[in-house]
């Protein structure tokens, strides 16, 4: 956890029950995963982060290489929260600090009612799942106090197979 740059990795305490006390775990809230960074998978004593190499990791353009990029897990929105969706009000910041190319969240226009009635074109961004590397830089930089709008979980990530998006039925 000492290594990582912006502090995203924190002790995961007792949401991982006693044995993982001092579990790391992404907090985007306080930090968010550097692309080009590897620290954390060169100094894990128990081989729980795989040892990558920047390359492998795959977030850097030009460094890239691999067909898909390690994954930790993919961002979502709370409409309900976001400024541009539920309060007509302009903000594009999880976009802008969106790190992985081509970015993962976009922004598409809308025309939308404000509260005293007036229609005006606002960008409302929106994730595409298949570009998102659950890097955390979007929550990290969500403007909104308390819960941001737009938050990461760990859907998708490359490790488990049981952690993609949509359910596999039999």
């Amino acid at each position: 956890m000492k290594v990582c740059p912006n502090n995203a990795l924190q002790p995961a305490l007792v949401e991982a029950g006693l044995e993982g006390l001092w579990t790391p775990t992404l907090a985007p809230r306080i930090g968010y995963c550097e692309p080009s960074c590897v620290l954390c998978s060169e100094v894990c004593p128990t081989g729980a982060i795989w040892q990558i190499t920047p390359k492998e990791k795959g977030w850097v353009v030009g460094v890239g290489g691999q067909s898909q990029s390690i994954r930790l897990g993919t961002a979502f929105y709370d409409r309900g929260r976001c400024l541009p969706w539920a309060m007509a009000t302009e903000c594009i910041v999880c976009e802008e600090w969106c790190p992985v190319s081509p970015k993962a969240i976009y922004v598409q226009e809308a025309q939308v009612i404000d509260a005293q009635g007036n229609t005006k074109t606002l960008k409302q961004p929106r994730v595409d799942p298949s570009r998102c590397v659950g890097c955390g830089a979007c929550e990290f930089a969500c403007p909104l106090q308390d819960r941001p709008a737009v938050y990461v979980t760990s859907i998708g990530e490359s490790r488990s197979p049981d952690s993609q998006i949509l359910l596999n039925r039999k």
